[in-house]
């Protein structure tokens, strides 16, 4: 016999409205607390909106990458500096190179920012006093350029001249997924306005939706700002309750690249970068091709119209400021021209050069071929200490040349010279007359 069950005792209609009233009444207190937030929220965002209780530094941010060094360079200096240079690696490690052997010394390239032989160059050919400042930076694109440019006239400095290093990578990168991806972008918009190029920041709806809300948003839009100074607190309250134990080896920036080396990639620190001196006997060529067979890999229309804008926009900018912008193609090896298919190349010569008869623009095509042998870079790209000093010795020939760029470095040394001694004459104590 199966055992019969207990017959359930049926609950009256009536008596389950009292937990349908709870469950109601759960869900009110809900929508009134999600209510009371939202509008706490938003009259907090009206008000810091428009009185702004908050003063936060643009210029300090969650990592040290290649731009924050560079900033931090050059609005910590006093100097004048009217000339700059733009470009990538390409450029970065020319100039590295060069200054490294002409100084005879090492560089630490997260603090200088100099191109001391070009400047002895420049003093040579066109007289007065020149002091360049170096803005490029590794896998630098022209939206990266124009930021960049933007940075350091907000820092109240202004270049008479620049001289923008440009290659085919600079506008078809296959690794970029669109402009604001890129390290510059992310640290540069703190503090310079891109209101005027959104449209063509943004490839993705997703980011420019994010872009917007940060604009329009003040908690938002500040957010990195407020965990920062909460970071800061935290860290004050944790050294002081909780001390690190004294220690023979404490741990340092190296150890933690070693450990989590794809953690913050973009971060630099203090003598990671180093160019040092370099002798003939020295000189180690690597391949690089798989590198660049990956870069080329699938050139992309719409990234290389959306860098000729930039470009475009750059050189507004510097006819708007009465800056000479002076683009230079820079030498690379014919190997790595060929891992392109002829018309990309071809068509990347063809536009820089109707570019620059388009927008009024000085441009140099100094990738001969002939001029630079192995010997002269380190990979199929990058030009050595000995490259970059030829580089730089071909540049000042065609300089010297043309006459837009001639008088624009000789109009820019002689003010710089004129400043300078303005200003060492202002400091000098004035001498009580004597009859």
């Amino acid at each position: 016999m199966t055992p019969v069950e207990a017959p359930q005792a049926e609950l009256h209609p009536l008596q389950q409205i009292p937990m349908d009233q709870h469950r109601f009444s759960l869900r009110k207190k809900v929508r009134s607390l999600f209510v009371v937030a939202f509008v706490i929220f938003t009259l907090l965002n009206i008000y810091c909106s428009f009185c702004n209780p908050f003063h936060f530094d643009p210029y300090k941010y969650s990592y040290k990458g290649w731009a924050w060094w560079t900033m931090n360079d050059l609005k910590g200096t006093p100097s004048v500096h009217n000339v700059a240079v733009l470009g990538s690696s390409l450029m970065v490690s020319a100039v590295a190179g060069c200054d490294a052997n002409h100084l005879k010394k090492p560089l630490d390239l997260t603090k200088y920012h100099h191109v001391s032989y070009l400047d002895q160059q420049l003093t040579k050919s066109f007289g007065g006093t020149f002091d360049t400042f170096n803005l490029s930076a590794p896998g630098q694109m022209p939206s990266d350029a124009y930021l960049s440019l933007r940075a350091m006239a907000a820092t109240a400095n202004r270049p008479e001249v620049v001289i923008y290093g440009i290659a085919p990578r600079d506008f078809i990168d296959s690794t970029l997924t669109g402009p604001n991806d890129t390290e510059p972008f992310k640290y540069l918009t703190r503090f310079v306005n891109i209101d005027d190029v959104a449209t063509h920041e943004f490839r993705s709806p997703w980011a420019k939706l994010d872009w917007c809300l940060q604009r329009l948003v003040f908690l938002y839009g500040y957010s990195l700002d407020f965990k920062l100074a909460l970071g800061d607190e935290s860290n004050l309250v944790a050294n002081q309750y909780l001390p690190a134990p004294p220690s023979k080896h404490p741990f340092t920036w190296w150890d933690r690249v070693k450990i989590l080396p794809t953690y913050i990639p973009a971060e630099i620190h203090p003598e990671a970068v180093i160019s040092s001196p370099l002798t003939a006997d020295k000189i180690d060529f690597k391949d690089n091709t798989q590198e660049y067979l990956q870069r080329y890999k699938s050139p992309d229309k719409d990234t290389f119209n959306t860098q000729i804008y930039f470009l475009r926009k750059l050189s507004e900018f510097c006819h708007k400021e009465r800056i000479q912008l002076v683009l230079v193609n820079m030498p690379i090896m014919e190997v790595n021209t060929k891992m392109l298919s002829v018309s990309t190349y071809h068509n990347y010569l063809d536009s820089m050069h109707k570019f620059a008869w388009n927008n009024d623009v000085v441009y140099y095509d100094l990738c001969n071929f002939a001029q630079y042998q192995k010997q002269d870079y380190h990979d199929t790209v990058h030009l050595n200490a000995f490259g970059g000093k030829k580089f730089f010795d071909n540049l000042m020939t065609v300089l010297v040349s043309d006459p837009r760029a001639n008088n624009s470095l000789t109009l820019a040394g002689i003010q710089l010279e004129r400043n300078t001694a303005l200003a060492v004459k202002l400091k000098t104590p004035i001498k009580p007359r004597t009859f």
